[in-house]
């Protein structure tokens, strides 16, 4: 159930090295900094866009996916560049929906969530993140008819619950007025306590 823009308008070109979402270059230095021990999580990676940068920065990212083809080619043009950054890349093969979540309680340092909206997910986030970790949460555009599987106005803020600390929050209304449909981009850190 990955979310993709179908709308072309919405869709951008890729490059041998795919440009990471905006959000991720925003706050991928603080997401590298909250625990250099433990791996971040890009959920959904596709092309690795987002992990790559974060990657960039000396962290380990794991790259979740139901199909790692995208991946593996940008890696494999990593490889013969000799980019140092393809070894902190390694992948799982995972349908996010239909598979148990891979990760103990407190045994990741970040997730990256671009462009897949899930909502039973939040819940493993919230226990495999280590205090102090953060969520990068961001839906897909509202391109076309994709407002209707968008969450409604808030939701994601009560999904996050008492358990982060919101840092940056931003929504934006798509489709109909009466649907209450928004696009949402969320960087929390998991209380400590």
């Amino acid at each position: 159930m990955e979310l993709r823009p179908k709308n072309k308008r919405c869709s951008k070109p890729t490059s041998v090295l795919p440009e990471p979402s905006a959000l991720v270059r925003r706050f991928a230095t603080k997401l590298a900094s909250s625990n250099p021990t433990l791996p971040i999580v890009d959920v959904a990676c596709g092309s690795g866009r987002n992990a790559i940068a974060v990657a960039q920065l000396g962290c380990t990212v794991i790259c979740l996916d139901i199909n790692l083809v995208s991946l593996e080619a940008v890696l494999e043009q990593l490889r013969r560049s000799h980019l140092i950054v393809a070894e902190r890349l390694p992948s799982l093969q995972i349908d996010l929906v239909a598979a148990v979540w891979p990760f103990g309680p407190s045994t990741i340092a970040g997730v990256i969530n671009v462009h897949f909206y899930y909502p039973p997910l939040f819940e493993n986030f919230e226990r495999s993140l280590c205090p102090g970790g953060y969520l990068l949460f961001e839906t897909v555009p509202g391109c076309g008819g994709n407002y209707v599987q968008l969450p409604k106005s808030n939701e994601i803020k009560a999904a996050l619950g008492p358990t982060f600390d919101i840092e940056f929050y931003r929504e934006r209304p798509v489709g109909p007025t009466d649907f209450g449909a928004v696009t949402a981009q969320v960087f929390a850190r998991k209380k400590k306590t």
